[in-house]
């Protein structure tokens, strides 16, 4: 499998198609940015920098990783770290030179807290990528729909209604996994 995504890969370079490829994840950017917060579309101004405080904070990295459980767990969907609410870019660049030092270190960083919080069983279901967009990093998250139940720290169930990101538990939590998984709880 991993010689053909390599070879898939070369075989899109080699035709000339790299740039087209390229060419439509900035116009995916764009387009996300441009329709504003969805159901499947999700801003967050930064992974876990509070602006005000200048401080690295726990409970900022939560809400994005709500997010992805929620995408997870509704329709799927695209979460844009680096972008406000308002769709007012403002990347990830701060962040990555105040804590990571590396764009690699930053998405050795962002991986870990999925494994830590969500678990690997979602990694086939997720895709993620620093990209340069109007002068500025921003990581795009690409969040499959899945098939099964996606929690966060094994307990906390989040569903995506509209541009919110919602907790569901007990009655409503056995009601909605019935209905989107099929369940027989």
């Amino acid at each position: 499998m991993v010689i053909f995504i390599a070879f898939r890969y070369g075989y899109i370079r080699l035709l000339g198609l790299g740039k087209h490829v390229e060419r439509q994840k900035l116009e995916k950017l764009e387009f996300c940015i441009t329709a504003g917060e969805t159901k499947t579309i999700e801003f967050k101004q930064t992974l876990s920098l509070d602006t005000i405080k200048k401080t690295k904070e726990k409970y900022i990295e939560d809400a994005a990783l709500k997010t992805i459980c929620a995408f997870m767990n509704s329709d799927g969907g695209t979460l844009l770290v680096g972008v406000a609410d308002d769709g007012t870019p403002t990347g990830v660049n701060d962040e990555i030179q105040k804590f990571h030092k590396s764009n690699g270190k930053f998405l050795l960083h962002f991986k870990n807290i999925i494994r830590s919080k969500i678990g690997e069983e979602i990694y086939p279901l997720l895709e993620y990528e620093l990209r340069e967009f109007r002068s500025a990093q921003w990581l795009m998250v690409s969040c499959q729909k899945s098939s099964k139940e996606v929690f966060m720290n094994g307990a906390e169930f989040y569903v995506r209604t509209n541009p919110a990101t919602d907790r569901l538990e007990g009655k409503k939590l056995l009601d909605y996994c019935r209905n989107r998984f099929n369940k027989n709880i």
